[in-house]
């Protein structure tokens, strides 16, 4: 392969011609819905991003995708606001795009970017999702480089504490020379860990990017399906600074890109039908992301026909579902292969697509929840942990081995003696807030232990709504813990999460607080709860 002259700055056009594509393609996006004079205005700022385009591309040899951008610019200058082809356009810009994957190839690495004086505001920090780059501010990088400085610091401090103590002989008064070493060895480690943590937070801010990254994806797909469609809509969107870790942009671009996808498709009616029923000729999906102390939401709701449940329940039986199971018959739709096309347009796409999403979220730690009525449109709402890297989790012993339980899922724990547990239909239960817990045995569950305990400490969890008490005998305490996957080869063993390293090296399981409330308590069989 032929290395480019100026490779060192491939990277960083590749980057900002993204990004000038993405703002062409929303300015022409919005043509439909804007006055006159916002129309001439979108079409002159695009006429310069696509200029500038074809500059920056010349300017580094790339002949090919330079004389593309002038292409691309000369359909725009040589036709009206009113008479540009929206449509063949943006077949143009997707061209542009793969051929720019074509030249820039996968480029993972983070690249600072100093923010030129004078510009209008930015987000501090822009991603590009299909290819993994992020670029932040240097004054994000500055901080980082201080604290690191920092730490090389008080790190030197405590070993030279250390080593003072080291060469304290056994003649050395125990009582202040000795406590006096200890003492600055404790001083100097509380130091460490305080810019630690400040470390720590300034690296998570740094895998923070702000929802409207993914939310000009979502105009393209409303656009595109409305057309084949036949269908006018419109998206609105709420919350764009609402931060999300960027381990999760891909999931969330994932669910967002199918619900925004069905709701056009199967949610807003045709222009004619919305008339006839007294509606605004025009649908409205909107997406609105908020932030809590320890969760994303985003819901992503429509003006649509809704989804009648009563249809569902028809579709769930004929294949085999006991929707007595289900009694609120939405949560029907995230059973895979419910979906058909044909009798029940309604549920069309939805069940298959919305299995998928559903298992995705659920894996990294978040839910989903739908609502509907009929007539009046449907509501999906989709909650995400802020942060999938670093969390609290409550260290427990089983046997011989240690799991981490995320501690926002416990609610309780407290000690199981003797005579505490009960059998119902031979699962373990237990009396707890005037109510029956299912008890699950984790060395029963996963196969450490071939009796159950009776004694030990149950750890009370909920997870979307259930609660259920798990077995376990002891609870070691709470530690911070970063959150690893899974080797592929290890397969999505119901129960588990992910995994850890502990301070003393050991690797141990995080449990998996939903999967959890699924697996069944039963104590008799002798593979009962297998995970």
């Amino acid at each position: 392969m032929i290395e480019h002259p100026l490779e060192e700055f491939l990277g960083e056009f590749v980057l900002e011609a993204r990004e000038r594509l993405d703002e062409v393609e929303g300015l022409l996006i919005g043509l439909g819905a804007a006055a006159p004079a916002e129309r001439r205005r979108r079409v002159e700022r695009a006429k310069r991003e696509l200029h500038t385009l074809k500059g920056n591309s010349g300017m580094l040899g790339l002949k090919d995708l330079q004389a593309h951008a002038h292409r691309i610019e000369q359909r725009v200058v040589e036709r009206d606001a009113a008479e540009l082809d929206v449509v063949a356009i943006l077949a143009e810009l997707d061209r542009f795009r793969s051929e720019l994957a074509a030249i820039g190839g996968r480029r993972t690495e983070t690249e600072p970017r100093e923010e030129p004086v004078g510009a209008e505001a930015e987000p501090e920090v822009s991603v590009d999702l299909a290819h993994g780059s992020v670029r932040v501010p240097f004054d994000r990088l500055d901080a980082l480089v201080d604290l690191l400085a920092e730490m090389v610091i008080f790190r030197n401090r405590l070993a030279d504490t250390v080593d003072r103590g080291r060469r304290l002989g056994p003649g050395d008064d125990p009582v202040s020379r000795w406590s006096d070493a200890w003492a600055d060895v404790a001083n100097a480690r509380e130091t460490l860990d305080k810019t630690l943590d400040a470390l720590r937070t300034d690296v998570m801010r740094l895998r923070m990017v702000p929802l409207r990254s993914l939310f000009r994806q979502l105009h393209r797909i409303i656009h595109d399906e409305g057309i084949k469609g036949g269908k006018e809509v419109r998206l609105e969107t709420e919350g764009g600074e609402t931060p999300l870790d960027k381990a999760l942009l891909e999931l969330a671009s994932e669910a967002l890109g199918h619900l925004v996808r069905n709701a056009v498709i199967h949610g807003i009616e045709r222009p004619e039908e919305r008339a006839a029923a007294g509606k605004a000729r025009a649908g409205t999906v909107r997406v609105v992301a908020s932030v809590t102390a320890n969760e994303v939401g985003i819901v992503v709701s429509d003006d649509g026909a809704g989804v009648d449940p009563e249809a569902v329940r028809r579709v769930a039986s004929a294949r085999g579902i006991d929707v007595s199971e289900y009694p609120d018959a939405l949560r029907l739709l995230f059973l895979p292969g419910l979906s058909t096309r044909g009798e029940v347009d309604v549920a069309a796409g939805r069940g298959i697509g919305l299995s998928a999403v559903h298992e995705a979220v659920r894996r990294r730690g978040g839910r989903i929840e739908a609502a509907s009525e009929k007539g009046h449109g449907t509501t999906f709402r989709l909650h995400l942990p802020l942060s999938v890297s670093i969390t609290r989790a409550l260290l427990l012993r089983v046997d011989s081995e240690e799991y981490a339980l995320p501690l926002a899922s416990v609610v309780e724990s407290r000690r199981l003696r003797p005579g505490d547990q009960h059998q119902v239909n031979h699962a373990g239960v237990l009396r707890w807030r005037d109510r029956v817990l299912p008890l699950l045995d984790l060395g029963r569950s996963f196969e450490t232990a071939s009796q159950v305990r009776r004694e030990g400490y149950v750890i009370v969890i909920e997870a979307d709504g259930k609660y259920r008490g798990l077995v376990a005998d002891e609870v070691v305490g709470v530690r911070e813990i970063v959150v690893k996957g899974l080797d592929p080869m290890c397969g999505t063993p119901r129960g588990i999460a992910g995994s850890t390293i502990l301070g003393d090296g050991r690797a141990i399981l995080i449990l998996d607080p939903r999967g959890l409330a699924e697996l069944e308590p039963f104590v008799e069989e002798p593979h009962a709860g297998r995970a």
